[in-house]
Order: structure tokens, then sequence, then C-alpha cells
């Protein structure tokens, strides 16, 4: 790939600038959690502009309000995809829907289901396609990881019936993929961040495996090979108490880690609170790059703020319509703004 230089992203980064400024702030977080319905909350959205414009705020919230952040995150991409020299810079993040639909698509096809419902959009490869691609067994024009890994869980499937593989076997190719697109891409930046939700994600799954009581045989089929965390760093830990995990990271580059999961840890925060760390350990990567004067990283760190901002407000919608206490939805919100 022939070499973009910082100067070729000056449209873009000052496009962002503009676009920052519409993030969704603490104020407007906490004024929807005090929207007497959830419908209010969607009517709150849509004069902010969510959505293609097209959202009928007089149906019921739990009607339009997830077609109203996929078209939020779908809008979200396509902006960066329009206004990026390079488009692989953001369509290697756009993957991790192509790889979720799959999931999708190969339990709705085990499970004998014509459709599996909802899709996730925004991914690189419309999913009514690949569906066809998937049930023709016609790969040909997906990344070859990704054709491989979906032939492994359909041989996976049929000798064990586990659909539990299937998450396996597509994560793992996900990251693996990722991490190949990073370097074709060529951004240090880019392959960092990548490296880094790998690694975070090993981190997580072990948190989740400890505290479920999983076993070790569990841990070698569920984690990633990971960068700085690798599968057998955690798999030599397998059998100690999580505590032991803590001081372990001491030793890495995580070690600035260590105090929040453990004080979390003996605060019994569970899994929630752990990942909320971790999460946030995550968003001060993204945070550091967000103030570049030019190129690819306050592009990349603007997204993340975006997916983070759906991801709340998803939070608060799902949290109104199912009648959760503003305490229970502020405690698992992620304001980064």
């Amino acid at each position: 790939m022939a070499r973009i230089l910082d100067e070729d992203y000056a449209y873009a980064t000052a496009r962002i600038r503009a676009m920052e400024n519409k993030l969704i702030t603490p104020q407007q977080y906490e004024r929807m959690l005090d929207a007497a319905t959830a419908e209010d909350v969607v009517k709150m959205l849509v004069e902010q502009g969510y959505g293609m414009g097209n959202t009928d705020t007089s149906q019921p919230a739990v009607q339009v309000s997830e077609k109203l952040l996929s078209d939020e995150m779908e809008k979200t991409y396509a902006l960066l995809q329009e206004i990026l020299p390079e488009p692989l810079a953001v369509a290697l993040f756009m993957r991790r829907n192509d790889y979720l639909n799959a999931k999708l698509i190969l339990k709705g096809m085990f499970l004998g289901m014509e459709e599996p419902g909802v899709y996730a959009g925004s991914g690189t490869i419309e999913p009514s396609r690949l569906r066809r691609m998937i049930v023709d067994r016609n790969l040909a024009d997906l990344p070859e990881i990704f054709g491989k890994a979906i032939l492994e869980c359909i041989d996976a499937y049929g000798r064990t019936s586990d659909p539990q593989l299937i998450d396996f076997i597509l994560d793992r190719a996900m990251y693996e993929n990722m991490e190949k697109d990073a370097e074709t891409f060529g951004s240090p930046y880019i392959s960092e961040l990548v490296a880094l939700i790998h690694d975070l994600a090993n981190l997580r799954i072990f948190i989740r495996a400890k505290l479920l009581g999983r076993s070790r045989d569990f841990l070698a089929r569920a984690l990633l090979e990971g960068s700085k965390i690798s599968r057998k760093f955690c798999l030599d830990l397998s059998d100690k108490p999580l505590d032991q995990l803590f001081e372990a990271l001491r030793f890495t580059v995580f070690a600035d880690l260590v105090n929040g999961l453990s004080e979390a840890f003996k605060n019994g925060e569970g899994i929630s609170g752990m990942e909320k760390i971790l999460d946030e350990y995550l968003m001060r990567f993204v945070r550091k790059s967000r103030y570049i004067a030019m190129g690819v990283e306050p592009v990349i760190a603007w997204l993340f703020y975006k997916e983070a901002e759906i991801r709340n407000v998803r939070l608060i919608l799902t949290g109104k319509i199912n009648g959760i206490s503003n305490a229970v939805i502020r405690e698992r919100l992620r304001v980064y703004a």
C-alpha cells in the first residue's frame, strides 16, 4: 500500500473536529435519564440529528429505537469512508460486524432458521450477500482468514454440535484478520490499537471465566493468541486465584490496570465493574490521539467515541423500555466525552 502522509488527512481531520462538538455530553445523558419515557429519548435523539431523517417518533420506542441507532452507526461509517484518503483505516473496524453476522448466519443455519433475526449493520459485506456466500460455500470473495474460519466452524459443529465453538473460532479469526489489515494499512497507531483491543479481550475472557467458575479447558478454547497478554500467559494462571492475575500484570505494560482491577475485585464489583476499568483503559489510549493535529489518529479516536456514545444511548433506551432504574443505568454508562 502506498504510504499516506499525515497532511493527506487534513480534510478528514477538519471534518472530524466539527463533528466532535456534536458528541453527546454528560449533561445531555442526564437529560435523557430524566426523560419520562423511551419515546421522549427517541425524540431528543432525532432533534440532535440521529438516524437518517426518517424515524417516525409517533411510534413506540421499542419499534424504532434499534433502527435509529443502526442508522446512526451506518451514517458514521459512511462519513469516515467518504472523508478518509484510504478507507481500509475504517473498514478493518467495520469487519467486526461481518464476523458477528457470520455467527448469526451459521447458528441460524444449524438451528434450521431461515433468518437469524436482526443483523449487525455497517459491515463491509451486505448481510444477505454474506448469507448466500455461506449457504453456497462460495467464499472466494471473503478474506482468506474469514473464509477458512467459516469452513472450520461448519466442520467443528458437524463433529460436536457445539454452537459455542462458532464464537471461539470466529473471534480468533476476527482479531487475526484485523491485525493483518492493520499491517497492510501500515500505521503504527492502528496496529497498536488493534493489538491493545486484542489483549484486553483476553483479559475480559480470563476475568469472566474465573468469576463464573469456568474450567481450564474452557479457557484453552476461548482465549485468543494475544500480543502482550498471550494465551499462554493466561493459561499459566488458570489454576490460580484471580488476584494472582493482577499481580502478574504488574510486570507487564498493563501495570496501570492493577490497582483498579484489584479494588474492583475486593469490592465485589463483579464482571461489570472490572470490564468498565478495561473499557476506560482503552479509551485513555484513544484519548491521547484525539488531540493530534493531523493524521488518522483523531479520526479513529472520534469513531471510538461515537461507538461508545451509541452504546450508551442503546443502554438508556433499553433501560427505559424495560423499566430499569436510572441509578442502575447510570452505573453502566461509559461517558468519555
